[in-house]
């Protein structure tokens, strides 16, 4: 695996540790390549879906990096992040959007109260090298009753990594509704997407909290 921070190399990130290293380096160009570089469009999408939806605050962005989407939401949005690097979580810090700012490994447990927030949004989390569904459980954990979910999804791992099987059993258990799907292109612009990347689409779940 390649340490040099671009979209192949958080691709091929196996371990927490190796997310660390990775995102220490990007941090303060990750915007600049990744986002606006590549013309990165779901945090637009996640962050007008979940207002139209009618999400509410306090919110919690999960994997918020370097707070690009608290950026697409609206000035009055209360909003938490987390993160696993101190370094992205710094650049976030700067924007000024977020009450609170933590960082702690989403596969672990969350050093949060039950029912602490009325929404979550998250993107570029739940992909390749990075969060897969062993996360779900934690963060339905700490939402309240009724909270709104939008995140995103890569396609690959919706099935070969478990969502699929780990939110049908949520939805037995009756922690949360059936998760409304949409596949939304990750790329505005084609042309300036990562080598090979031009036609990559993403899943967009939305989900409440029962």
């Amino acid at each position: 695996m390649s340490d040099d921070p671009d979209l192949e190399s958080a691709y091929a990130l196996k371990t927490p540790e190796d997310n660390k290293r990775l995102y220490s380096k990007w941090a303060e160009t990750y915007d600049a390549d990744l986002v606006t570089g590549t013309t990165f469009r779901h945090p637009d999408v996640v962050a007008r879906m979940y207002v139209e939806a009618g999400g509410r605050w306090p919110c919690l962005d999960v994997g918020c990096g370097t707070g690009v989407m608290a950026e697409k939401l609206p000035p009055q949005a209360v909003l938490d992040g987390i993160d696993i690097s101190p370094e992205m979580l710094s650049v976030a810090r700067r924007k000024g959007r977020y009450r609170n700012l933590l960082e702690a490994d989403l596969t672990q447990p969350l050093d949060l109260p039950d029912a602490t927030y009325a929404g979550l949004v998250s993107t570029g989390t739940f992909t390749h090298g990075h969060v897969g569904p062993e996360a779900l459980s934690e963060l339905v954990r700490v939402l309240a009753p009724g909270a709104l979910a939008v995140i995103g999804v890569k396609p690959e791992v919706w099935v070969d990594k478990g969502f699929e099987v780990v939110f049908d059993a949520l939805v037995s258990d009756l922690l949360v509704s059936t998760p409304s799907i949409c596949e939304e292109a990750v790329y505005a612009d084609a042309a300036r997407a990562p080598d090979g990347h031009a036609d990559d689409t993403g899943y967009i779940v939305t989900f409440q909290r029962l």
